[in-house]
């Protein structure tokens, strides 16, 4: 729900100008301003000196003529001039005095005239956003549930080891036959219950096996050949438990086979170890169970994380600029819009779909802006460093690339755009586990 913001007002004042500041809505600041004839004295002259370099008249020079003539043949452009001058001259004076934030990036500032004459001075409205009042979060009125840890256990290493046996594997297409089990075939896979179908899986390898392919995708590919375009409903398997079969929504999907291929994966033995960048075999089962132990580590610290995030927008408030999210959403259009599938959908979906994505992505967009601001708050109220030795470091070696979890493979900060990101997701990170570390019910978690 968004918060209704009560209006605030504060009166001001020097030798140049007086006026009142109201805070309103989406942080934007009002000052309504009464300026002094000496203020709109001194920005008079300049404005009749700046039409004068613009315009010609004939007997003078460029910025010659006299003010009399120029304020009596260009009345409109100076006071047009004047106008802009006298805004500008009395929103610096304002923001002198009263030290609101400007919001940073913005330099946008609206002006209103309501009466300007030398006599009697000016009166004008000027508007503006300032920086969000962010609030003080106490860590203990965030809650936060207990989060089942994944298992390690021989079975998973022995499975990860194939995974990555398979990664080096020599795929060979078969020609001239059906799929049949066993072999490993590269679907597309889409959702087509609308009218624009959904892209599930792009040229993704599926093993055809009770293990590794649901039944239905097993029913649907089984006997087909390569090139075979096949719709189905897809199905929860009887291996899942209640409450997955309760969670599983069904939907009509379109499986294409675009290859069918058979695997020769290399031997198990000390030269495919060294491949790997470790001693021997195994060196190799012992570091898979460590990283493995370090996967479900990581998944127990995003689900608490995720947790923290969810907690912080619905219990901590506060008003945003209406710029701030409106960019990070052009933002993320942009990178949407770079890929070209993206692209093609985009011009096909009627008007009605496109301004659903939109909203959803404004408001994906909004929480974005707000967590980074309240993880600032908490960084800073907390005094928590944050430093580049924090970011994660590269894997040494080609099994850590293969099996570090994602959360350690961000992209290291090799200039200034790249810098930025990584720097605001540590933010995040180190604020949502200060918070974890201070909850009022930290949560123990349990091996599964």
């Amino acid at each position: 729900m968004e918060e209704q913001i009560a209006e605030q007002k504060e009166e001001f004042s020097n030798d140049l100008v007086r006026f009142s500041a109201n805070r309103k809505a989406d942080c934007i600041i009002e000052f309504d301003v009464h300026a002094s004839t000496s203020l709109i004295e001194k920005e008079h002259k300049q404005a009749v000196k700046a039409v004068a370099k613009q315009v010609s008249l004939p007997g003078f020079r460029k910025g010659r003529a006299p003010e009399e003539l120029i304020v009596k043949k260009f009345p409109k452009d100076v006071d047009q001039k004047w106008q802009q001058l006298i805004a500008d001259a009395a929103f610096k004076e304002c923001i002198k005095i009263s030290k609101y934030p400007i919001l940073q990036g913005s330099n946008k500032v609206s002006f209103t005239m309501k009466q300007h004459d030398l006599k009697k001075g000016a009166h004008l409205t000027l508007q503006f956003e300032t920086e969000p009042v962010i609030p003080s979060v106490d860590p203990k009125l965030i809650e936060i549930k207990e989060i089942t840890r994944p298992e390690v256990n021989k079975e998973k290493v022995d499975e990860t080891i194939r995974q990555v046996q398979l990664f080096f594997a020599e795929w060979a297409p078969v020609e001239g036959r059906p799929v049949k089990e066993g072999d490993f075939v590269l679907l597309d896979v889409d959702v087509v219950e609308t009218q624009a179908p959904e892209k599930v899986f792009e040229n993704t390898r599926f093993e055809v096996s009770d293990k590794y392919m649901a039944k239905w995708m097993q029913d649907l590919v089984l006997g087909q050949k390569q090139g075979s375009s096949l719709e189905g409903i897809s199905k929860p398997d009887d291996t899942l438990s209640e409450k997955e079969k309760e969670e599983f929504a069904p939907k009509k999907t379109r499986v294409t086979i675009k290859k069918i291929e058979t695997a020769t994966v290399p031997d198990l033995n000390e030269d495919f170890a060294k491949k790997l960048g470790v001693a021997s075999v195994e060196d190799l089962f012992t570091n898979i169970e460590k990283m493995l132990h370090k996967q479900a580590d990581a998944h127990v610290t995003e689900k608490l994380r995720d947790q923290v995030s969810d907690e912080l927008l619905k219990k901590f408030h506060f008003d945003l600029p209406k710029t701030l999210v409106q960019k990070e959403t052009e933002f993320r259009l942009k990178q949407l819009y770079q890929d070209p599938d993206f692209e093609d959908h985009w011009k096909r979906i009627p008007n009605t779909e496109r301004r659903n994505m939109v909203e959803s992505i404004y408001l994906h967009a909004e929480k974005a802006v707000r967590m980074f601001y309240l993880c600032r708050k908490i960084i800073s109220e907390a005094k928590i460093s944050v430093s580049p030795k924090d970011l994660p470091k590269r894997p040494t070696t080609p099994l850590e690339a293969l099996l570090q979890p994602q959360s350690f493979l961000q992209p290291q900060p090799e200039n200034e755009p790249h810098q930025a990101e990584a720097f605001s997701k540590l933010i995040l990170e180190k604020a949502q586990d200060y918070i974890i570390s201070k909850a009022s019910s930290p949560s123990e978690t349990t091996v599964a």
